[in-house]
């Protein structure tokens, strides 16, 4: 098996260039940027891209603008809906890595346009999930944003009204447990169970799971934790976990777009280890106010973050004194593919 390297390209030097200090650094995580998944979808959607039949995707393909943006210029433009991609002429939509619920397809079928799926394996495998343990009598809690496109995807494929997204009990229906009676007092139901949007944070998961079924067990309650959050959404923050212990950073820099959960998660891990974390999207972001008697910075990425948008980032330190990382970004195996 043959292993492609994406390296960080070491930065010209410039006339405006701080002389780097020997101290400072700047330290990439071990694992960071583009996920499968995020592969997967954009080699399906540039394959079939095309100026002369362009592709309307439902919502971001990816949640990253540059990509975004790139996509535009190889005739993938975005629509809200089925209804508004017919209504701008496109005969080609398409199922963005984040997943649809089965609504779409049946919209593109009645309108005789070509379907393209992107969705990730990983989301294919929380959907089909939801499905089995409705099937089994469960009611279905996912543990995610309401307003995320995965997690109303997961919720649409359940086929049950007795489903709902919740990130706290407070977004929940019940305020007691099981056998609880008095005026107010709302139980679950004997069987509930929480899958996760793939892209949270396992110890938040498992704080929301821990209260969730002390509310179900009594009384013959029965409760079921699924953890889905993805293997590389599992990497990039246990990776950065790694770097805050082992490097003694001083800042973090988690780059990704705004809509993007999983960087998101990422500055939240490093502001819960004590480690000031910013979530960027690009490099005029950052605050030189930020890096004031800074040394260490690490560098993160969501995993819809492409390389160049991570190298634009280390540019950017490079150019107010800070020494470029060794090692450049994390191996890249094409071949790899995630246990799902």
């Amino acid at each position: 098996m043959t292993t492609a390297t994406a390296t960080l390209a070491a930065p010209a030097a410039t006339a405006s260039a701080a002389p780097a200090t020997s101290r400072r650094r700047i330290v990439v995580a071990d694992e960071l940027g583009y996920c499968w998944g995020v592969r997967r979808a954009l080699d399906i959607i540039q394959d079939a891209a095309s100026v002369e039949a362009k592709i309307a995707p439902v919502g971001d393909v990816i949640h990253n603008p540059q990509v975004v943006e790139r996509l535009r210029g190889r005739g993938v433009e975005g629509a809200a809906s089925v209804d508004e991609a017919v209504g701008r002429g496109f005969k080609r939509v398409a199922i963005t890595a984040h997943g649809m619920g089965p609504h779409l397809a049946k919209e593109a079928e009645a309108n005789h346009l070509e379907l393209i799926d992107t969705t990730c394996p990983l989301v294919t495998k929380v959907q089909r999930l939801a499905q089995k343990l409705v099937r089994q009598g469960y009611f279905i809690v996912v543990y995610g944003d309401a307003y995320h496109p995965e997690v109303k995807s997961v919720i649409a494929w359940s086929g049950t009204s007795k489903a709902l997204a919740a990130k706290k009990l407070s977004d929940l229906p019940w305020n007691a447990r099981r056998g609880e009676v008095g005026e107010g007092k709302v139980a679950p139901p004997r069987k509930v169970a929480v899958v996760s949007q793939t892209t949270k944070n396992v110890d938040e998961l498992m704080a929301f799971a821990n209260e969730l079924q002390a509310l179900v067990i009594p009384e013959g309650g029965e409760f079921r934790l699924c953890n889905t959050i993805c293997e590389p959404t599992s990497e990039r923050q246990t990776a950065l976990k790694k770097l805050v212990e082992r490097d003694r950073v001083d800042l973090i820099l988690a780059i990704g777009g705004r809509k993007s959960s999983n960087t998101a998660r990422l500055a939240d891990v490093g502001n819960r280890m004590g480690v000031t974390s910013y979530h960027i999207e690009r490099p005029t972001d950052i605050d030189d106010a930020w890096l004031a008697g800074v040394e260490s910075i690490g560098v993160t990425a969501g995993a819809s973050t492409p390389d160049d948008v991570i190298e634009e980032v280390v540019d950017h330190l490079v150019a107010r004194g800070y020494p470029a990382p060794e090692g450049g970004i994390r191996p890249v195996d094409p071949e790899y593919v995630p246990a799902y």
